[in-house]
């Protein structure tokens, strides 16, 4: 049944980030510093990776999925916000496509690939 939550929620994130990157968002600012918009992209991918790594490594999936999760989740991760980035600029009016963006979405992806990589490392254990 757990696996179920993995790949439900996987593709939840990714809905949302799909309607929320193409909507007109309008509202005060969260965060009030420079480079706060580029922060949130950060995490928001930093989650993406996360999400989609665990839908391919322990959702409903298959043993290719399975031995590549981490390489696949980050490849995935990175063309769909690039992709993302790209409807902005070409096919949606009220938003803007930036290759600033797109950098600060890689960033997010790179520190989930350092961190899973962590926790794997760290929970694998010595053959003796």
């Amino acid at each position: 049944m757990l696996k179920y939550v993995f790949s439900v929620g996987a593709l939840a994130w990714t809905i949302a980030i799909t309607i929320l990157s193409l909507i007109e968002l309008k509202g005060p600012q969260v965060l009030h510093f420079s480079y706060a918009d580029k922060l949130i992209h950060g995490i928001i991918y930093f989650a993406f990776t996360i999400a989609w790594f665990l839908a391919f490594s322990k959702g409903v999936t298959n043993e290719v999925l399975k031995k590549n999760a981490l390489v696949i989740s980050a490849v995935f991760s990175i063309m769909y916000g690039v992709i993302i980035e790209i409807i902005q600029e070409t096919l949606v009016t009220n938003r803007q496509g930036d290759w600033q963006d797109a950098l600060a979405n890689t960033t997010g992806i790179i520190f989930a690939i350092f961190i899973i990589k962590w926790f794997i490392a760290k929970n694998r254990k010595l053959k003796t």
